[in-house]
């Protein structure tokens, strides 16, 4: 797994994703927080006039990490997906190299440029802190915690959207199937909420409730789940006095919510779990389904199982609605038949860019 060659080909595979992953973080991240430091200390400027001055700083995890997951996605996508999609894989596997390594050399690459990136930023961060506006009114540990707390959900992610190129037979499909396992258990929480709403005849209100509910519940499931509701948030404001939500008495402007570290159980267990799984279906998958959107021909049916049900569901919530039981049930009948015949025919099909 750690032959130079693979991690030469690797390297080649990726090098673009990788430039692209590691310069769209340097802006999103360390040139984000130079950027408000810098605006800050203009604010300063403008109001000394006033003898008047408050800090305002804020940063939202949760929106970060849906860049940072798609960039993850695409590298993932990049270094196993393009091998089948452009027929290369009957090159690779020819190498004298187990295919568990070859596997395990894909991931410890992805992982190593997500654990390096996030080092050099926190890094980037803490001189920027010590030496800008930041420094006055900021404490460090909040980011502390969120450069951990994205490491392990970002190498979730990266294992998740491997273990899905393991079954997958292209990249898009590689790619759509990671973005719908990923937001799956919000959609399903969804659907589940509407099925029992129009059979208990619950109001709308009611079952938004419910909905919000059983949203909340399998946030916990996502391997983005310590993301949700990590706030970074300074706020200094000299008329004010700094309470919590608790009313007790803060003696700075710190008003930070970080999740529990239980939250980060989901990611870890994804880890731990994907890839060993992972490794055992790159080593036994079947070169010659490549191009297609499943690997595996046993898998097929219960994908089509699967995808029909929740899309009927889906097309019974938007078109049927949750007051009547008929049109429910029309919606639902009418978006599971088209999606049975269109899935039919998808799986049949072989995408890839070698005329093969």
């Amino acid at each position: 797994m750690f032959h130079k060659a693979l991690w030469m080909r690797n390297w080649k595979q990726g090098k673009y994703t990788i430039l692209l992953f590691w310069l769209i973080n340097f802006y999103i991240l360390s040139y984000k927080y130079y950027e408000a430091a810098a605006k800050e200390f203009e604010n300063l400027q403008m109001m000394r006039r006033w003898k008047y001055h408050f800090y305002y700083h804020y940063i939202f995890p949760e929106e970060t990490i849906v860049i940072q997951s798609a960039l993850v996605i695409v590298l993932g996508c990049v270094l196993i997906g393009w091998d089948r999609h452009n027929q290369s894989t009957d090159l690779l596997w020819s190498m004298p190299f187990k295919r568990t390594h070859i596997f395990l050399a894909k991931w410890i690459f992805g992982v190593s440029n997500i654990i390096g990136m996030l080092i050099v930023n926190w890094g980037i961060f803490a001189i920027l802190k010590k030496t800008t506006f930041h420094n006055k009114y900021q404490i460090f540990s909040p980011f502390q915690y969120y450069f951990l707390y994205a490491t392990i959900v970002l190498i979730a992610i990266y294992t998740l959207t491997l273990c899905i190129g393991t079954i997958a037979g292209n990249i898009v499909s590689q790619g759509f199937l990671t973005a719908i396992v990923l937001i799956l258990p919000f959609v399903l929480s969804i659907l589940i909420a509407g099925f029992i709403s129009v059979h208990t005849n619950k109001s709308y209100s009611n079952t938004y409730e419910q909905e919000n509910t059983y949203m909340n519940n399998a946030g916990t499931l996502t391997a983005f789940s310590p993301m949700m509701y990590f706030q970074i948030y300074f706020n200094y404001n000299p008329n004010l006095n700094y309470k919590d939500d608790n009313g007790k008495h803060l003696d700075e402007p710190n008003f930070t919510k970080i999740p529990s570290a239980w939250k980060l159980l989901s990611p870890v267990i994804y880890i731990l779990f994907l890839l060993p799984l992972s490794t055992y279906l790159y080593a036994r998958s079947p070169n010659e389904q490549n191009g297609k959107i499943l690997l595996f021909p046993k898998l097929q049916k219960l994908f089509i199982v699967c995808t029909v049900t929740c899309f009927a569901l889906l097309g019974a919530r938007l078109l049927g609605g949750i007051n009547s039981l008929v049109s429910y049930y029309i919606g639902f009948l009418g978006t599971g038949v088209i999606t049975y015949l269109l899935l039919s025919r998808l799986l049949k099909w072989k995408f890839s860019f070698s005329g093969r």
